[in-house]
């Protein structure tokens, strides 16, 4: 029986497990204490199996003796048959007692197996406690990715996708994304990778004026650090080859030249060489771009004091940009209608801002340009009454809703300014060697905050050239995102900016805003952290973050993230953080989320010496969460809500509350006693709930225990209920997920928002306990 897998696994050091080799840039694993089992498991290879049957074999050994291996699930253990000969192990471990008779088998099927999935660990455990994990597996009973078969999903709908944020895919930094989840995916759940290209850091050069260069040289360098570690040819090759699903961060903002300086190359640098081109501090400087390079980042010495100026008559960083951006998007337009299920889409310049690293030393942006264009936006006058000039954009669309006369600005400034050219924004601001201590009004001054409102104004202007001009080169403008960061406000911070013109903020808003971020040929891409990435955040009004999100863009993504926050690195988070994130993801319409990070850190080793964990992705708790959640919406269209009160390993009544009955919030179901003639189940508030989204509502119930099902919905707290459906169950369709209630939409609704549900069931008797496994609004 010493096949090649076994083999494999017997050379590998000190017999470490094959299910979760160390990646690059991982910390080297420890090796087990010598009294600790060894062993591994050689079938089943893949992580799932799909049967509801456990059958599993391989072998374990021990310094003295085994004293017994397990399949461990959540809630119940299984015993393995252990002795078995293995001649191939005492072959190679011969050192260790008993090794000809090393080999265990588990085949066995579990009492009370549900249609979820169920997360097993094989251990093995020493006569003197000691236990070490062999591998872990997945069962998965059949049927269970084939709950929502009939409601109405094809391969060519649209899915929901999982991306790994990987680089260096030519060397490897994509391996086993395509392997290691075998299965899972479904015709509306996905698996892919996001790949940055940096599209003015991979030109030419400067001989040739620094035009685009999809096969650039990756192996160049600056020092001892690659310039960049994809060309975009190389991303298209290994995508077809393997078959894999590709978003592109099309990045040429700050973060794309923040690693070194190579003006040669990267036409970023050289543009910045020119402060012309740069974002000015209220002093009229420009510090060098090394300025920061003690800032704490993912990178040694990111050079972050410079950026580019964002204002429409820098007509060399405009027509560089729009150049660069549109030979890459052409290419991988070509490669969308080439290879479609293999194209996810795109996002533009991560963390597009007015510079705010310097966190109230100096602020930004005082360039001439720009000083020039925000007087204009004022009055209403120059490309704002589309007389912009050669190179120029027409910004009528985006003309203030009432310009402001001379003298409403000297009002507002407490100026005698006699002319427009004299029209200058504050310049005495919080924290900068020119401002008073005592001047803390600045964040409620009206001149300040018509200044900031620009800042945001800029921003949006310039996502939505980006957002425009790769659409031009032929990328659909439904697979376009942006790409801006939302941190949860600590302490005293008010919440960040929704609208441009939100007013408030009491540090540098950096120009931030969420309506910002939102092109009209592209949509809201988001990165988020901690907080922000589990739907935390405080806001200027009373919807959450993701329902905000929903509210002003149905076709939004998330372009970053991972659960660790960046300023507690040393916190790891858990299951249940994961499990509602990718919950409220989906049931907020969110398109996709990028996790940071494939090639990061391995959570195996999650508090050693080198672990960081906002970029640790594999074999951590939010990547079990991914997979549960991979099977509990296979074939779930896009725009539909699905609560399932948790998973196999968690309890969650997902915010929903119950009257009429007690519940128990068990392990994927409510458990529901001492019920009344009435049990009603509220949703959880602040849904963002359309027509579309509610074709029909699917309750996980036995449909011998209910006899009635009645649907209710209300548009805001106060509201009147309005019925939204009803059944009798008797008749009504029933399916392996539970039973449908066709959706009737009121009328007077149809472009309203319904912010909750009231679900009312019919028990058909009190006495015997009722359990909900599910709660679901199949979309339109």
């Amino acid at each position: 029986m010493a096949t090649a897998l076994v083999a494999t696994a017997l050379a590998a050091a000190g017999c470490q497990q094959r299910d979760a080799p160390p990646k690059v840039g991982s910390p080297t694993p420890t090796p087990s204490a010598p009294s600790a089992p060894v062993g591994a498991v050689d079938a089943p290879v893949d992580e799932a199996l799909w049967s509801r049957r456990v059958e599993a074999s391989g072998w374990a050994l021990d310094a003295r003796s085994i004293r017994d291996v397990v399949a461990q699930f959540p809630d119940f253990t299984v015993r393995a048959t252990y002795g078995l000969p293995r001649p191939d192990v005492a072959a190679v471990k011969g050192e260790y007692p008993h090794a000809g008779s090393s080999g265990f088998a588990i085949d066995q099927t579990p009492h009370d197996v549900r249609a979820v999935r169920h997360p097993f660990r094989i251990v093995a455990t020493n006569v003197d406690g000691l236990s070490t994990t062999l591998g872990r597996r997945s069962l998965v009973p059949p049927g269970t990715m084939q709950l929502w078969s009939d409601a109405g999903a094809t391969p060519q709908s649209p899915a929901f996708h999982f991306l790994m944020a990987t680089s260096g895919v030519a060397s490897g930094g994509a391996g086993e994304v395509d392997t290691s989840y075998k299965g899972y995916a479904s015709a509306t759940q996905r698996i892919g990778i996001a790949v940055p290209i940096l599209y003015l850091r991979t030109t030419h050069g400067r001989a040739h004026d620094w035009t685009f260069d999809p096969d650039f040289d990756t192996r160049r360098k600056c020092g001892e650090r690659r310039l960049v570690d994809d060309s975009l040819r190389e991303v298209l090759k290994v995508a077809v080859e393997k078959q894999i699903a590709v978003h592109f961060i099309l990045n040429g903002g700050i973060w794309a030249d923040a690693a070194c300086n190579v003006p040669e190359w990267d036409v970023n640098d050289h543009l910045e060489d020119d402060v012309r081109n740069c974002q000015w501090t209220q002093d009229d400087a420009v510090p060098a771009d090394d300025h920061l390079r003690n800032l704490a980042g993912s990178m040694t010495s990111p050079e972050l004091a410079r950026s580019l100026t964002l204002n429409v008559y820098a007509r060399e960083v405009r027509h560089y940009k729009r150049r660069n951006l549109q030979s890459a998007a052409k290419l991988i337009a070509e490669f969308a209608r080439s290879h479609p299920t293999l194209f996810v889409g795109v996002n533009l310049d991560s963390d597009t801002y007015v510079n705010p690293f310097f966190e109230h030393r100096e602020w930004f942006d005082y360039n001439p340009g720009t000083l020039r264009q925000f007087r204009e936006w004022l009055r209403g006058a120059g490309p704002y009454a589309g007389r912009g000039g050669r190179d120029v954009p027409d910004l009528r669309a985006f003309k203030r809703p009432r310009p402001l006369t001379l003298t409403e600005v000297n009002r507002l400034a407490g100026t005698r300014w006699t002319r427009w050219e004299d029209v200058q924004p504050p310049r005495k601001l919080v924290g900068t060697a020119s401002a008073s201590t005592q001047d803390h009004g600045l964040w409620d001054d009206a001149w300040f905050r018509e200044w900031d409102t620009f800042r945001k104004h800029l921003v949006a202007l310039h996502y939505d050239d980006l957002a425009r001009w790769t659409h031009e080169a032929g990328i659909d403008r439904g697979r376009i995102f942006t790409a801006q960061g939302f941190v949860a406000p600590e302490g005293d911070a008010k919440p960040f900016a929704v609208r441009v013109d939100s007013a408030g903020q009491n540090y540098d808003s950096g120009g931030v805003s969420i309506e910002g971020a939102i092109p009209r040929t592209g949509h809201l891409g988001a990165i988020l952290y901690g907080p922000a990435a589990e739907n935390r955040v405080r806001m200027e009004h009373r919807h959450g973050l993701f329902a905000t999100f929903a509210r002003m863009d149905a076709g939004w993504a998330v372009v970053e993230s991972n659960l660790a926050d960046l300023k507690r690195p040393e916190r790891y988070p858990e299951y249940a953080q994961a499990y509602r994130a990718f919950r409220d993801l989906f049931n907020f319409d969110a398109r996709q989320v990028s996790l940071m990070a494939w090639n990061g850190s391995n959570g195996l080793f999650a508090g050693q010496p080198g672990y960081v964990s906002y970029t640790s992705w594999r074999n951590t708790p939010a990547e079990e969460a991914m997979r549960d959640h991979l099977v509990s919406h296979a074939g779930l269209p896009l725009g539909s809500r699905l609560w399932t009160f948790g998973s196999a390993q968690h309890a969650d009544d997902d915010g929903w509350s119950v009257e009429g009955a007690s519940v128990h919030s068990g392990k994927a179901r409510l458990a529901l006693g001492a019920l009344t003639e009435r049990v009603t189940l509220m949703s959880p508030p602040d849904q963002v709930i359309r027509k579309r989204n509610a074709g029909a509502l699917v309750v996980g119930i036995d449909a011998q225990r209910a006899s009635r099902l009645d649907v209710w919905g209300q548009a805001a707290p106060g509201s009147d209920w309005r019925k939204l459906g009803e059944t009798n169950v008797a008749a009504a369709k029933t399916t392996a997920a539970g039973v449908h209630v066709p959706i009737t939409w009121p009328a007077d609704l149809d472009d309203a928002i319904v912010e909750r549900l009231r679900v009312v069931v019919t028990p058909v008797a009190t006495e015997a306990p009722l359990n909900v496994d599910r709660i679901a609004l199949i979309a339109k």
